[in-house]
């Protein structure tokens, strides 16, 4: 028996575990449901993820997540939202943007206790950050960001670079830290396609991302939302080790596995839009059977979400993925359609 471990670091090598692996982003809320679910809804990171049958925990902190300058909402639960104007709308607003200090003392000491705590278990930990292009697009604003493109393009490049140097030394301090791998959170499409012009995207935006990229000493993961499918030989370019989560409305991600599952790991991708949101336990064991069924002969198959497990999700269809996980996703796996 391999550990959770050892089986989430063995698909992100396209490797063969001994049980198909899952992670996936939890948001708080649902994530106190569930613990409670559990007997103790104040549980630990390290116990809750076991109770919950996954394999690795998501570390999101914001001091390692790029800020994003822009009007931000605070809900009746606490929760903070973006709004779609932003604060740096031209070069003058520029003296506004200024990025935690990476260097000082003590920056990544919260990262290391953290291991400390969890780094130990016999689960994988993973960092979450952002490259930088959503936090350009939000510090900007979208409509601004837009004439941007086409009026004052160096502006945009002189913020996302701050973006990327910030980004590429807060992988340093997280690989530091001794996080098993990395997740990069850069939605780059809307549903009907990329969010820039291919042409833009692959000038400005392409090299910088594998300028980052190059500099990364740990396995890492891509995620975006929408339909990447005209940008995916860009994103290719990137030269991660997965991606995440290939939201199923706008990509098949069984034609992704055929064409790329011998060259990166396939994370995702149970529907959220419909079966974990609104369908019956039924619908949600079989999409789930499914899902192993098709991707997961070979390895190089990470179970997840079609996003990450929201707030809005129903509870027992949450467990009853994770159950079937356990009954159908043990090596071998006969292939199916």
């Amino acid at each position: 028996m391999m550990t959770p471990r050892q089986r989430v670091m063995a698909v992100i090598n396209l490797e063969e575990p001994d049980k198909v692996p899952f992670a996936d982003w939890i948001d708080p809320g649902i994530r106190k449901i569930l613990a409670a679910r559990f007997g103790d809804e104040n549980m630990g990171d390290v116990e809750f993820h076991k109770h919950l049958g996954a394999d690795a925990i998501c570390y999101a902190e914001g001091d390692y997540i790029a800020p994003q300058f822009c009007k931000k909402l605070i809900d009746e639960k606490g929760v903070e939202h973006l709004q779609s104007e932003g604060l740096i709308k031209t070069p003058d607003d520029m003296d506004k943007f200024i990025l935690p200090d990476v260097t000082a003392p003590g920056y990544f000491d919260k990262a290391k206790r953290y291991m400390d705590e969890c780094g130990n278990s016999d689960l994988a930990v993973f960092g979450s950050m952002r490259t930088g292009m959503m936090n350009t697009i939000f510090s900007m604003g979208l409509t601004e960001f837009s004439m941007a493109l086409f009026r004052n393009i160096s502006f945009i490049e002189d913020m996302f670079d701050r973006f990327i140097e910030w980004n590429i030394r807060v992988a340093e301090g997280l690989t530091d830290a001794g996080f098993d791998f990395l997740v990069c959170y850069d939605d780059i499409a809307f549903n009907t396609g990329p969010i820039i012009p291919l042409p833009i995207f692959r000038e400005v935006f392409v090299p910088r991302m594998q300028k980052f990229a190059s500099t990364l000493k740990l396995p890492w993961i891509f995620h975006s939302c929408g339909n990447v499918g005209k940008a995916w030989d860009d994103i290719m370019d990137f030269g991660m080790n997965g991606f995440n989560p290939f939201q199923p409305d706008v990509n098949d991600i069984f034609e992704y596995k055929k064409n790329y599952g011998d060259k990166l790991c396939i994370w995702g991708n149970v529907d959220l839009r419909y079966t974990l949101t609104q369908g019956t336990v039924e619908e949600t064991i079989a999409e789930t059977k499914e899902k192993i069924r098709r991707l997961a002969p070979g390895g190089g198959f990470l179970l997840a979400t079609s996003n990450s497990i929201t707030d809005y999700c129903k509870v027992d269809n949450i467990i009853a993925m994770m159950e079937t996980k356990e009954k159908y996703g043990t090596y071998p796996i006969e292939a199916g359609e």
